[in-house]
């Protein structure tokens, strides 16, 4: 989570060392959000960053990442879309390579919100993925269909 109560920029850095520690295949990150029935909500645990701010910041450490360990897969996570429209092809942009579909069923997608403004929860498993086709054509790249999906840094 990028943009935590009280985190540092040092220790965002020393997540990156971590995942190079772990010898990880693949990494999630995404800006903190918070859900409005969550005790850290209530709490008021929030960023204290503005979506913008927190958009930037976890943009920096995708592309960070993807520098610092170019070969492993980083998701593009729905919470950077529930930040800004667009997030996700910015995710991509940025140095992400994987989009993982929704295709929960729609009947339980409002039971499974971590954040407030989770998008696509109406949305059917083919519509999310018809979706996410053209949103990663509308950034000039393609899906790898039927496409092995472990990272180079796995296979090695």
């Amino acid at each position: 989570m990028i943009g935590l109560p009280g985190q540092t920029v040092e220790d965002l850095v020393n997540d990156i060392l971590f995942f190079e520690e772990l010898d990880v295949a693949m990494i999630g990150m995404g800006p903190y959000l918070t859900h409005q029935d969550t005790p850290l909500y209530k709490r008021g645990m929030l960023s204290g960053m503005s979506k913008e701010g927190l958009l930037e910041l976890a943009l920096k450490m995708i592309a960070v990442t993807r520098i610092y360990l170019k070969d492993v897969n980083i998701a593009s996570t729905t919470a950077l879309q529930a930040v800004a429209p667009t997030g996700r092809e910015m995710g991509l942009l940025a140095g992400a390579n994987v989009i993982m579909p929704n295709i929960t069923d729609v009947r339980y997608r409002s039971l499974y919100q971590l954040y407030d403004d989770k998008p696509c929860i109406n949305e059917t498993g083919q519509a999310c993925l018809n979706c996410l086709d053209g949103r990663i054509r509308s950034i000039g790249e393609t899906v790898g269909y039927g496409e092995w999906g472990d990272s180079p840094h796995f296979t090695k």
